[in-house]
């Protein structure tokens, strides 16, 4: 196999996983999830000779599975999202069995809380702190100013930090 197709596999497998990551965010479900990505490796495939003139190729397959994924849920009306299992409660202790179970309590809270808000909000709370795109690349991807990439997040991470500091005075939840 010449090297360069051994690079662009290599780029493939990258972007799928990290798609695939975005796409269960977004969607909630892993069968959509990979049918998505799959969708949006095509749309790479079907556009590979122009992929080393774009200036951020990985914004761009962001933006392409993102977009996929707004399609799909206009078609079936559901915004939800799958666990979070990268967050981090404040002050896990490893091993620890009261710490293991603040850990998981607060994983449960934040994976609502985030569940809850809307949309434009939780994707990009998503493509920052869970994907670490640059402010450039998340307005590439959402196609909006980089000034307002800065405020919708300042914004959702308030209402996020709001959110968790409610705590359980929310009796309309179970």
């Amino acid at each position: 196999m010449p090297d360069k197709d051994r690079e662009l596999q290599a780029v493939l497998q990258d972007y799928a996983a990290r798609g695939f990551t975005l796409a269960c965010q977004l969607l909630g479900n892993t069968d959509d999830a990979a049918e998505t990505v799959q969708d949006g490796l095509l749309v790479l495939w079907r556009n590979r000779a122009k992929l080393d003139s774009r200036r951020n190729p990985r914004g761009w397959f962001y933006r392409v599975v993102r977009n996929l994924c707004v399609d799909r849920l206009r078609r079936r009306r559901l915004q939800t999202t799958l666990p979070l299992d990268e967050a981090r409660a404040p002050n896990e202790r490893c091993g620890d069995p009261s710490g293991i179970a603040q850990a998981n309590e607060y994983r449960t809270r934040l994976r609502r809380e985030l569940e809850d808000m809307p949309p434009n909000l939780r994707e990009i709370l998503y493509l920052r702190d869970f994907h670490d795109l640059s402010y450039a690349e998340i307005a590439e991807v959402l196609s909006i100013p980089a000034g307002t990439v800065m405020s919708r997040l300042h914004r959702a991470r308030m209402e996020l930090r709001d959110r968790m500091g409610r705590g359980d005075r929310r009796s309309d939840r179970g």
